[in-house]
């Protein structure tokens, strides 16, 4: 699977590490998601879970963070994409929190 609809997402989501890798990212957020820079992770640095576990990065509206997880599934680790991104999750009427 390389991306994950917001709808599935919110029923597996505390089974996953959400990651928010939006670059200018505003006061709110996915529900339980942790904010991390999307370069870092693409550039290879040490990362924030393991390639045992499932991982679903968003960005503002899909596209960087599809590009950002199949690097990601090429190095072996086990990245989805939020399908629409936070743009999808919100107007999917979906919760969100304050940062």
């Amino acid at each position: 699977m390389e991306k994950i609809t917001p709808a599935e997402l919110a029923d597996r989501a505390p089974k996953v590490k959400i990651f928010d890798i939006r670059k200018k990212p505003d006061d709110r957020k996915i529900p339980g998601s942790i904010r991390t820079e999307g370069e870092a992770l693409e550039a290879g640095g040490e990362l924030p879970f393991g390639r045992d576990e499932d991982v679903v990065l968003y960005c503002g509206s899909g596209n960087s963070c599809s590009r950002i997880a199949q690097t990601l599934r090429e190095r072996g680790y086990r990245a989805v994409a939020l399908e629409g991104g936070y743009k999808g999750w919100v107007d999917a009427g979906l919760p969100t929190e304050e940062r």
